[in-house]
């Protein structure tokens, strides 16, 4: 939807996923999987754990919007 804004609670939690994110994708890639778990971990404790896995899997933050074409 073009012109789309994101509330800032919306805004906030993209930057938290991106975040979490790009932090375990660099844990992982050091070879630190202790720490990468204690990351995931406290996702998990937060409640937005599966936003961040999906972030890793997909590239895509929550929120963002896909076209078919």
């Amino acid at each position: 939807m073009p012109g789309h804004r994101y509330t800032q609670s919306e805004y906030a939690l993209q930057r938290v996923v991106e975040s979490f994110g790009n932090l375990l994708f660099n844990l992982e890639e050091q070879c630190l999987y202790h720490i990468s778990h204690v990351v995931l971990r406290y996702c998990e404790l937060e409640n937005f754990d599966y936003l961040v896995l999906r972030y890793l899997r997909t590239g895509l933050l929550p929120f963002e919007e896909f076209s078919e074409e």
